[in-house]
């Protein structure tokens, strides 16, 4: 069935080139929604949530906390908040405010579908609920989510980046994409141009080495050396654009990025001071248009 979709992009990319990008984009953004389990459910509901609107999407920002660090979970594709469960299970709630984004067609948050363009409004109307973050820690797709957003929006109200089990970016995703459906290369340029009118910035810049080349406050990567879902060798390839990024890869843990070693990794990397002199861009300031 899988090739026999691929097929019909494939012919409507010569007959109806507009019509397949279209039906070829509805497909690559459409979200099978991973459950929460009942652990998981009783940490959201521990927290508190606001709803965020952008148009016919949704998506839920959690808090949990009081302390004056605040720290902004972002999850990746088909997964949800419940996954930073360990982090709140380990940090000083009367020391950090943990807020984490359920993004649309996922969670708790309402639709069927995820966009990247989607995904910066819903991370931009985060940051303007809760003003400037002290560290962004970011799973999977929203790493190439938050590559997107510093290319439209540079010096955002964040001091401090962990990047974790980051795919390049959207190349990492037009790959996948050709490879399961056996699309020809004119259906990816076609589906190219359907992305490149949505987007604020051409796909092709969509890159993690964009991100370390362009973003001057302390990050931290963390990937694992047999990541099968994001392999590591790009993205060893792309930090050779700033060395003094720190990084800290694990081996045997794949993609999930689970264990007390990583947990213990980030949570030293969070509470270390920023550099006092950090000015952040004022959160009102950031150019916005979901309304639009």
């Amino acid at each position: 069935m899988i090739k026999l979709i691929g097929q019909l992009i494939n012919l409507m990319a010569i007959i109806a080139p507009k019509r397949g990008a279209d039906y070829a984009f509805n497909l690559l953004v459409k979200v099978k929604r991973a459950p929460i389990s009942e652990s998981g459910m009783a940490f959201l509901e521990k927290g508190t949530q606001t709803y965020l609107e952008m148009g016919n999407h949704s998506a839920v920002l959690h808090k949990w906390g009081s302390g004056p660090k605040k720290i902004l979970f972002l999850h990746g594709w088909m997964s949800n908040s419940q996954r930073w469960l360990p982090y709140y299970e380990r940090l000083d709630m009367t020391q950090y405010t943990l807020y984490a984004l359920d993004a649309p067609g996922h969670g708790m948050a309402k639709s069927n579908d995820l966009n990247i363009e989607i995904f910066r409004q819903a991370i931009v109307q985060s940051l303007q609920k809760i003003g400037t973050v002290d560290t962004a820690i970011c799973h999977s797709l929203s790493n190439t989510a938050m590559t997107y957003l510093n290319l439209v929006n540079p010096n955002l109200p964040i001091k401090k980046y962990v990047t974790m089990g980051a795919p390049t970016g959207m190349d990492a995703i037009f790959d996948y994409f050709k490879e399961m459906l056996s699309l020809s290369d004119r259906a990816i340029v076609n589906l190219g141009v359907k992305i490149n009118s949505i987007f604020k910035v051409p796909h092709d810049q969509v890159h993690i080495k964009n991100f370390f080349l362009s973003v001057t406050k302390p990050i931290l990567v963390v990937h694992d050396e047999n990541d099968s879902i994001t392999p590591i060798a790009p993205i060893k390839k792309a930090l050779k654009e700033n060395p003094e990024i720190e990084t800290y890869f694990t081996e045997g843990l794949q993609h999930d990025l689970k264990s007390e070693a990583v947990y213990a990794k980030v949570i030293q990397f969070i509470s270390e001071d920023t550099d006092a002199s950090f000015e952040p861009t004022e959160v009102d300031k950031i150019e916005e248009s979901v309304l639009n």
